[in-house]
């Protein structure tokens, strides 16, 4: 029996091999494109792709490639993996050994490659946008992945407002990552005896960030800051869907970001109702209390996903 293929730097040497694999790689899921467009993207992955990008190859113990990932600083731009060796876990571990103590991982995916697009969910990626063309403007859509590693007290920071913002985003994204593995009628179904389905648990955290940071720091009159609640519990908004919570939470977490990065270090927030008759809370106090908002949120989804799927948390 073979051992598991062994992963280091690419030179220039392996690039034809590499290519080779790309084309079987190719040949063997993407279906979609014609083979007139397989060779007008070889050439741009020769003279592009590998000579541009930091690339690391598996290899067989003979020296034979099996697969490749190319990176550009946090982004992977390339993932390929010989036919003969899907399913072994050599794309997994190509991922990790080229993402290893990145916070944040970013990468696009051919939307009409179901079964990539499914290996990156399954590994914690979470959608974030949508193309209609691709890079070079072919029309072959891109799915938008990232993925947030959950910050060690070791990492280097900024400053605290930037470590407590890396702990929101990350939460966020599992947040959005269990909600995506749902079946759609379990999204607006509650499960559990309280009654609050994950969709309406999705506006909450939504309101919930715009309440502490667009209330609290930028607008003291902001209108129906509580637009969660209706007579006492969760509620979602008449018109509100199951996936216009998730464009509606990914749009509010790019606002708290813009928002707590603009105020300064130590800033106060504005008097307002939000602080109920308090003096406001600085930046930091009112992040580390949004982080404490998600964490207890992300287990009462894990859950309810546990209880739907079978599939259990962290």
């Amino acid at each position: 029996m073979s051992s598991f293929p062994t992963v280091r730097p690419a030179t220039p040497a392996d690039h034809p091999g590499l290519v080779r694999v790309w084309r079987r790689a190719v040949e063997a899921t993407h279906t979609f494109l014609t083979a007139a467009d397989v060779d007008a993207i070889e050439t741009e992955v020769r003279t592009a792709a590998l000579p541009g990008l930091t690339v690391l190859v598996a290899q067989r113990d003979d020296g034979t490639p099996v697969g490749w990932v190319g990176t550009d600083g946090h982004r992977v731009e390339a993932l390929f993996v010989d036919p003969s060796a899907h399913g072994g876990g050599v794309g997994s571990a190509l991922l990790a050994a080229a993402t290893t103590g990145m916070p944040r991982v970013e990468l696009d995916v051919n939307e009409q490659n179901p079964g990539a697009v499914g290996f990156y969910e399954h590994l914690g990626f979470v959608r974030t946008g949508r193309s209609g063309r691709d890079g070079q403007g072919r029309p072959f859509p891109l799915l938008h992945l990232r993925r947030d590693r959950l910050p060690e007290p070791s990492d280097p920071a900024s400053s605290t407002t930037a470590l407590l913002l890396g702990y929101v985003d990350f939460y966020r994204d599992r947040v959005l990552a269990r909600y995506a593995t749902l079946p759609v009628a379990d999204r607006t179904t509650g499960r559990l005896p309280s009654g609050w389905s994950p969709a309406e648990l999705l506006h909450h955290l939504s309101c919930m960030e715009r309440r502490w940071l667009e209330w609290g720091f930028v607008d003291a009159d902001l209108p129906d800051p509580w637009a969660d609640h209706v007579d006492g519990r969760w509620a979602l908004p008449p018109g509100v869907g199951a996936d216009d919570v998730v464009a509606a939470l990914s749009a509010q977490g790019l606002r708290t970001r813009e928002i707590a990065e603009s105020v300064g270090p130590g800033a106060a927030g504005l008097p307002s109702g939000r602080w109920a008759g308090a003096p406001p809370a600085t930046i930091e106090r009112t992040l580390l209390h949004v982080v404490q908002e998600y964490a207890r949120h992300l287990g009462h989804l894990d859950v309810v996903v546990e209880l739907a799927t079978g599939s259990t948390g962290e």
